[in-house]
């Protein structure tokens, strides 16, 4: 099962293990506040798998790569920097 990683406003990240199929978008924080879904950097890109998954994926990305606009593109891309999309 992948981990996913989640921020609290209060500071605190938590790293929580979800089957594929059932990925929520917050987690409860030991504080009691939600924590929300964050992007994590250890080589793979983590994506909504919903109509706003470009926006979701691009805010990781290097500026020298907001230029991604499409499917295709983005998987170029991804190949290039062998990285593997997850989501």
């Amino acid at each position: 099962m992948p981990i996913y990683e989640y921020e609290c406003r209060c500071g605190q990240k938590i790293e929580v293990f979800h089957k594929p199929n059932r990925i929520p978008k917050r987690q409860r924080c030991k504080c009691g506040m939600t924590a929300k879904r964050v992007l994590s950097a250890n080589g793979a890109v983590h994506t909504d798998g919903d109509i706003k998954w470009m926006g979701s994926a691009k805010q990781n990305l290097p500026n020298s790569a907001k230029h991604i606009e499409t499917r295709g593109e983005w998987k170029r891309y991804l190949k290039q920097q062998h990285l593997t999309c997850v989501g």
